[in-house]
C-alpha cells in the first residue's frame, strides 16, 4: 500500500468559488441562494398598503356618514401635530371620492 502525498484527490471538498451565494439552513443543510445585484423598490407592497388605506377611508365614510366624517376630520385638524396629520391622511382624495360617488350614486 503505497501513499503518495504528491498526487491530489480527486474526491477532495474544493473550497468554493461563490461562498457568499451559498447559505445555511438552521438544521445544517447548504441551501443556494441568489444575491440580487440592487434593492428594488417594494411596488406590490406599497401598492396593496394604498389600496387598504383607500378602502379604509371609503369604509369609514359609510359607516359615519358624510357629516360625521367630515367633522372627524375637522376634530383632527385643530388638534397636535399627529391629529393633524391623521386628518390630513383621513380626507377624501380624488380616488375615493370617485369610488363613494360611485357606491352612492350607482354610476356603476
Amino acid at each position: 500500500m503505497d501513499l503518495d502525498v504528491t498526487k491530489t484527490n480527486r474526491f477532495a471538498v474544493k473550497p468554493m468559488k461563490t461562498a457568499s451565494l451559498e447559505s445555511f439552513n438552521h438544521d445544517g443543510l447548504e441551501i443556494a441562494r441568489r444575491k440580487s445585484k440592487r434593492r428594488e423598490w417594494p411596488i406590490r407592497e406599497i401598492a396593496l398598503f394604498a389600496l387598504a388605506v383607500v378602502s379604509f377611508k371609503i369604509f369609514l365614510f359609510f359607516e359615519m356618514g358624510a357629516a360625521a366624517y367630515g367633522a372627524k376630520i375637522a376634530e383632527f385638524g385643530a388638534g397636535g401635530p399627529v391629529e393633524q396629520a391623521l386628518g390630513w391622511a383621513m380626507t377624501l382624495d380624488p380616488v375615493s371620492t370617485w369610488i363613494v360617488d360611485g357606491i352612492r350614486f350607482g354610476h356603476w
